[in-house]
């Protein structure tokens, strides 16, 4: 991930203040009606604040046109703490509030990636108590195919 060679690519970790060293990476970026993020976790809240910030200047650069869906390819390990994951919960109902909600969420999760057993229920449930569509797959493939079927139904 080195954002240093696209303009438009932001970095979370080089948005993150906070008490403690951001720990994780996210990656995040356009492609017209998707917006793409690479994270390499584990994840502590500093990383997640960086992503607010990266997430909305973003946005207020380049606005996506209409509708559009994420794509989130994690690599290395998918793990967050409960305070992660509950302000994770806040941030979404921040994007829903502000009317920069996707109108669905595909994660490229594979089998080696730390965690993924114990956090994709977790992540489930946080994007279905938003009214989020959300699904998991191992390949970009299947994520890109189904985000595509979401945004023609949306």
């Amino acid at each position: 991930m080195n954002s240093s060679q696209d303009p438009k690519r932001r970095r979370s970790e080089d948005y993150a203040r906070g008490v403690f060293r951001p720990h994780g990476r996210i990656e995040i970026w356009s492609e017209g009606s998707v917006v793409r993020l690479v994270a390499e976790g584990p994840f502590n809240l500093e990383i997640l604040q960086g992503l607010g910030v990266a997430m909305s200047e973003l946005f207020a650069e380049s606005p996506p046109q209409g509708r559009f869906a994420d794509i989130l390819e994690m690599r290395s390990s998918i793990l967050a703490s409960p305070e992660v994951m509950a302000a994770f919960g806040d941030f979404l109902a921040r994007m829903s509030a502000a009317k920069t909600a996707p109108v669905a969420v595909a994660f490229i999760v594979g089998k080696e990636v730390e965690g993924r057993d114990l956090m994709l229920p977790i992540f489930t449930r946080i994007y279905a108590q938003h009214q989020r569509r959300f699904a998991a797959f191992e390949t970009e493939a299947q994520a890109l195919d189904w985000v595509r079927n979401q945004l023609a139904e949306a």
